[in-house]
């Protein structure tokens, strides 16, 4: 996969998109910087990165045959190969946090931001942005969040991270114009954090929910049990997992 550095840019995936409407590229591309001054994360919030010391990146994925209404499949395999990157770097203990942050020993340790470019009614490219903590080693104010360093108590190249990672996400994207969904699925709720455990839930109003995390549907809602065994699903916007 080619890959662009750029010294700085306030969000790779706003720098994605801008190249991709400029080039009209059929092959996938990564756009990584060394330092991000304005990125993005889930729910509108920001991701804070020191300059050098963590992975702040994007690719654009052109065509990934995904049908709109499916379109968290991409997000569900994004999360799977990150993951499995990972555990090749020995980094274990590994969980995704509906719908895509990357939990380690149960802290923060990275994010997936995917912004899909539509095109006639369809998906004409993925940016999938991905943000990894891996040699920062102090979060101000940030008690849930770490890194690989302070995982594993190793160093890490940025470099040779991002390449594990690039290597499996072209795998996990191909698959999704060959495999089913049902195994992505199946993959990322085996990954998913606190699932079959009870667990508290925060509505935007404020209001607490206690209910039992049981996987997710086909277009990526959270399913879960509350009083009574009553099955309820919910949007990412409608509810916060707390832990």
């Amino acid at each position: 996969m080619r890959i662009i550095k750029v010294s700085a840019t306030q969000s790779t995936n706003s720098l994605a998109r801008e190249w991709y409407q400029s080039n009209k590229n059929k092959k996938p591309v990564c756009i990584t910087a060394f330092e991000q001054t304005a990125g993005r994360g889930q729910r509108g919030a920001g991701w804070v990165s020191n300059a050098g010391e963590n992975l702040t990146f994007s690719v654009i994925y052109p065509d990934p045959e995904v049908d709109i209404q499916k379109q968290f499949m991409i997000s569900a395999a994004v999360g799977i190969a990150v993951i499995k990157a990972l555990n090749k770097l020995n980094i274990f203990s590994l969980k995704l946090k509906w719908p895509n942050d990357i939990l380690a020993a149960n802290y923060k340790i990275g994010g997936i931001l995917i912004e899909n470019i539509l095109v006639n009614g369809r998906i004409g490219a993925a940016v999938i942005g991905i943000g990894l903590n891996v040699n920062q080693k102090y979060f101000e104010d940030l008690p849930q969040a770490s890194s690989l360093k302070l995982i594993s108590g190793n160093d890490f190249e940025t470099e040779e991270v991002l390449k594990y990672i690039l290597d499996e996400l072209e795998v996990m994207l191909k698959s999704l114009k060959t495999g089913t969904s049902e195994k992505i699925f199946t993959e990322y709720e085996a990954l998913l954090f606190r699932k079959d455990k009870v667990s508290t839930f925060q509505f935007p109003s404020g209001e607490y929910l206690t209910g039992i995390i049981l996987g997710i549907t086909s277009t990526g809602l959270l399913k879960v049990q509350v009083e009574d065994e009553e099955i309820r699903t919910f949007e990412l916007k409608e509810l916060k997992l707390l832990y």
